[in-house]
């Protein structure tokens, strides 16, 4: 292994590509082969991105609340084709959105019920969570805004289009964030600690900031040369309330916590430390294509070019056409990403878990997530 070239291209992300800090961490074999960091948590205070440095995860978030759920689907507590109602009651009479050619909306009773799979796949037409009632909640509970009673409020909205003929990038993990909630009858946050986190080590990782001090700046448009950015701080609206968990994107993290997750899937839900937390046919399950032929397509256009030779299975992206892509990874290899350049690489057959981390918002990190991965793979093989 030579991990030079990777470590080198990692280094110039400060001045090239903008990035005020990183960090990566890989398994290769089911044993850690690298952790590398670069960069600085706080520029102004000369802080260093490091093993330590605590960070928002976003929407990587959503690989660990897809676990959370299939550990219940492993324990008989539904099936993927369940409708949603049989949980949350408020999905039963939905409406679907319909735009007319002449450009206005029509609503009209949804003819499909919202299964489970399709939240997974996010083929349910559920889009943001933001709505008017969804923001009365925010009101009535004062600022509290609990997961459930948000996602209840949130099946008031019409769908945008009929569950499972399309795939649309929203609101549902946060819905399964609430189903966590009602079939384990505790709050999402601590079924996620007790199932997860304290069983294979994370102990960084949470709803909560759990050390302030080590909370990575949040760069808005930094600029490696001028050591600068047009901002420091939140412009993503992650917190909907105090109580809220956003099984969506919520979580914070650590680079030595994440790739303790990203591994124990990487073995089939065996994770390093000798506890299971799914087993080897539900991960399968988890990396299978669910997408039909017009949903892929919707995937296609959402993705652009990051996502090419990949489909969508229960909450991950999956490569089913390494040539497409380019891709020193294997067909079957999955993960996701995070609005400020989190990236998880899971592959079970070439046995490789990496995880790599960053908190810049406006950077194109979906040019380079890629040859990160490619770079890893090659320097796993390099002597």
């Amino acid at each position: 292994m030579n991990f030079s070239k990777l470590k080198a291209y990692l280094d110039r992300f400060y001045v090239e590509k903008n990035i005020p800090g990183a960090g990566l961490a890989m398994y290769s074999k089911h044993e850690p082969v690298l952790e590398h960091y670069t960069g600085y948590s706080d520029v102004e205070n000369r802080i260093e991105f490091g093993p330590d440095t605590i960070f928002r995860l976003y929407s990587a978030t959503k690989v660990i609340t897809c676990a959370a759920l299939l550990q219940l689907y492993e324990a008989g507590m539904f099936k993927l084709s369940d409708p949603l109602y049989l949980y949350i009651p408020e999905y039963k009479n939905m409406t679907v959105r319909h735009v007319r050619d002449d450009g206005s909306a029509e609503i009209r009773p949804a003819r499909n019920a919202i299964t489970i799979e399709h939240l997974f796949s996010m083929t349910a037409g559920i889009d943001g969570r933001d709505t008017e009632e969804t923001r009365k909640v925010l009101e009535t509970t004062r600022g509290e805004a609990p997961t459930v009673e948000v996602i209840r409020a949130l099946a008031k909205e019409p769908l945008l289009f009929e569950p499972g003929t399309r795939f649309k990038y929203g609101a549902c993990h946060d819905v399964l964030g609430a189903l966590v909630e009602v079939l384990s009858g505790k709050t999402f946050g601590a079924y996620l600690k007790e199932n997860i986190f304290d069983r294979i080590g994370m102990k960084d990782t949470s709803f909560v900031l759990k050390d302030e001090k080590r909370f990575c700046k949040l760069y808005n448009r930094f600029n490696g040369k001028t050591h600068t950015a047009e901002s420091v701080g939140e412009t993503i609206a992650i917190q909907l309330g105090k109580s809220y968990e956003s099984g969506g994107g919520g979580l914070y993290s650590t680079v030595p916590d994440y790739i303790r997750f990203a591994e124990a899937l990487c073995n089939y839900g065996l994770a390093s430390n000798g506890e299971r937390i799914l087993r080897e046919e539900t991960v399968n399950e988890m990396r299978k294509k669910r997408l039909n032929q017009a949903a892929q397509r919707d995937f296609a256009q959402f993705g652009g070019v990051s996502k090419s030779g990949y489909s969508y299975g229960l909450g991950v992206r999956t490569l089913v056409d390494r040539e497409e892509n380019n891709s020193l990874s294997r067909n079957g290899e999955f993960g996701w990403d995070g609005a400020r350049g989190c990236y998880v690489v899971i592959d079970p057959e070439a046995e490789v878990a990496l995880f790599y981390a960053q908190q810049e918002n406006g950077s194109p990190w979906y040019r380079w997530h890629g040859t990160i991965r490619n770079y890893a793979y090659a320097s796993v093989w390099e002597d």
